[in-house]
């Protein structure tokens, strides 16, 4: 989006929007087939929403997700089909796919809220070590054993000690009270 953006008229920018539709092709495809649940139709519909995504794109705002935003011209491109054919909407086939799945924005803050305080809660109980300790079993899903190589723990049992103090800090941080300093 932002080298069409940069350049909506040029080489560069029609390229980059080429690639940004095609990576949502077959997904808005078989979006639309789950809805009208005719392949021609389907392929019809598909067509019509890239086509018309790509004449929106400078109406386009980086206010929300661009395939959230691709996915509501399908939507409502699949409604006014459903209309002209007059087909009932009681189907819940159908109306699963009319209601959004994704969370709800309330739930993304309170996600986004929950993250960073348990970030803040890492970085003022733990020290530098356990930190990147934790991080490298936690996220990089390293073994203990390359953890203890790759920090140089000296300790007699490596980074599991390391680890062992950092969870037994965090809980006791969690639970109000006062972490282990050692």
């Amino acid at each position: 989006m932002l080298a069409f953006q940069r350049d909506p008229q040029g080489p560069a920018g029609r390229a980059a929007v080429a690639r940004l539709l095609e990576r949502y092709r077959r997904r808005v495809l078989w979006w639309c087939l789950g809805v009208v649940r005719d392949q021609e139709t389907a392929r019809d519909l598909a067509q019509d929403v890239l086509v018309s995504a790509y004449r929106k794109l400078p109406e386009y705002r980086d206010q929300s997700q661009f395939g959230a935003w691709l996915f509501m011209i399908a939507r409502n491109r699949c409604l006014s089909e459903l209309r002209r054919r007059r087909v009932p909407l009681a189907d819940e086939a159908v109306l699963e796919f009319l209601v959004d799945a994704g969370p709800r924005p309330d739930e993304v803050l309170e996600r986004k809220l929950l993250g960073q305080a348990l970030e803040d809660l890492v970085r003022s109980t733990l020290t530098t070590v356990e930190q990147d300790a934790l991080w490298l079993r936690c996220y990089e899903g390293l073994p203990v054993e390359t953890i203890t190589r790759r920090l140089d723990i000296q300790e007699a049992t490596g980074a599991r000690a390391v680890l062992q103090r950092a969870r037994r800090k965090l809980r006791a941080a969690l639970d109000g009270g006062k972490g282990d300093s050692r």
